[in-house]
């Protein structure tokens, strides 16, 4: 396994983890600091599901477009199921945007750096071969 895929693998269970644990809550110097925690988490999630790849060459349109499609998804999801009773905990609005505004941000800074890089035409990139062609 690709240790990107592995991180993912690893983070995705520390993000749904964390995301369930019966009555967290995240306390801050200011009201609501949970949600920067949203923000930060949920764009993570995005930018290693793109780095994985699973849906083509890492920064090809395709796969720059699933992977926010994936990661939205699961934010909604996973927002969902925190308004089980048994977990104490709610499933909230804000939160949810705070998640879709972190994968949305994580997306925008991918595509650009795709962009910068002219790697964004959907097609994989020539391997390097090592023979000088």
């Amino acid at each position: 396994m690709k240790p990107i895929r592995l991180a993912f693998a690893a983070y995705a269970v520390v993000l749904f983890t964390g995301t369930h644990w019966p009555h967290l809550q995240i306390q801050g110097p200011v009201p609501r600091s949970d949600l920067w925690v949203h923000l930060g988490a949920f764009g993570t999630w995005c930018t290693l599901v793109t780095l994985c790849g699973f849906f083509g060459p890492r920064f090809s349109r395709r796969n720059l477009v699933l992977s926010w499609v994936l990661a939205l998804g699961y934010a909604c999801i996973d927002e969902g199921l925190q308004g089980i009773p048994a977990l104490g905990r709610t499933c909230a609005w804000d939160d949810l945007a705070c998640n879709a505004l972190g994968i949305t941000i994580a997306s925008t800074v991918l595509a650009l750096a795709a962009r910068t890089m002219g790697r964004t035409s959907g097609r994989a990139l020539p391997e390097n071969r090592g023979d000088g062609r």
